[in-house]
């Protein structure tokens, strides 16, 4: 029988904590790290082993899944003192799962093979739910023979990984990903605003656009909380798309790509976080819009 790899996970947040379970479930040995030994607790009950630094959690692995909120902490965790990559081996993984820049993926990539070791861009597509479930998509930029080598990691925490080529690809194709959804949102929010203001029902709003042409996945996902603005809790918050925003309007800029929509949904988003939103579900500019079209229950008397 072959031997499973241990694998690492760095990053016991949100997402990390659910991908962390379900590659316990899946019977490999797994080591965690996290800045707070606390959210480690219930896997540690199931026989997963801490890991004091990041360093060491490299060291004790095979493999190293990295669940981060953000470029600064991925910039720490892995160029830190103690880092991931401090202790990377020949042969060791390092897969990223956070949502970054495709700059620093390629940096990382670089360091990684100088220590012998391989790095691979994976954001994943997907909520909270999704990761519980083990039904993120994930997209990885890379080397191939590592992609290759992590399928029973990828099959376990997604159903489906996508391979698109050299490093930062995985990171662009979710930067290109977050940006239609954005504008996808933004142009629903004000959709919805401009048909409530008119005196149309929410629920009937959705209904019909379920039934029309411009019925999409995100539409149906986010009828009830946008129609019973139940924004609270967040399975992607407006805080992290604003993050993801700034990210995509950087690589266009960079590459000197008119991106006029997602300009606009980054703003509204930034200023949906400005009004006290940030903890608040992305769709939650269906709210800012009803603000500002002077509709719905937080609307001034």
């Amino acid at each position: 029988m072959e031997t499973r790899p241990t694998v690492g996970i760095a990053g016991l947040g949100r997402m990390g904590h659910p991908i962390a379970a379900n590659i316990l479930d899946a019977g490999f040995p797994t080591v965690v790290w996290n800045r707070t030994r606390d959210k480690a607790a219930g896997l540690l009950e199931r026989d997963a082993t801490w890991a004091e630094t990041p360093g060491t959690l490299t060291q004790a692995t095979d493999i190293v899944l990295s669940s981060l909120a953000d470029p600064t902490a991925v910039e720490s965790v892995y160029f830190g003192p103690d880092g991931l990559l401090d202790r990377a081996r020949s042969g060791t993984i390092l897969v990223d799962l956070s949502t970054g820049s495709p700059a620093t993926a390629r940096r990382i990539a670089a360091a990684a093979r100088e220590r012998g070791a391989a790095f691979l861009d994976a954001p994943v597509a997907g909520s909270i739910k999704a990761a519980t479930e083990g039904q993120l998509g994930i997209m990885v930029g890379g080397d191939r023979a590592a992609f290759e080598r992590c399928q029973s990691i990828f099959s376990t925490i997604g159903k489906a990984a996508f391979y698109l080529g050299a490093s930062g690809s995985g990171a662009t194709m979710k930067l290109v990903s977050n940006a239609i959804l954005a504008t996808m949102v933004q142009a629903l929010a004000e959709g919805v605003a401009l048909g409530e203001k008119a005196g149309l029902d929410l629920s009937d709003i959705f209904t019909v656009l379920g039934a029309s042409s411009a019925a999409a996945p995100v539409v149906a996902a986010k009828a009830a909380t946008v129609t019973e603005r139940t924004y609270l809790p967040a399975a992607f918050t407006l805080a992290l798309m604003q993050k993801d925003l700034w990210l995509v309007r950087s690589l266009a800029n960079e590459l000197q790509v008119p991106m006029p929509a997602t300009a606009i949904a980054h703003d509204m988003v930034l200023a949906a976080n400005a009004t006290g939103k940030s903890g608040f579900d992305f769709s939650a500019v269906a709210l800012l819009m009803e603000e500002l079209a002077g509709t719905g229950e937080s609307s001034p008397e």
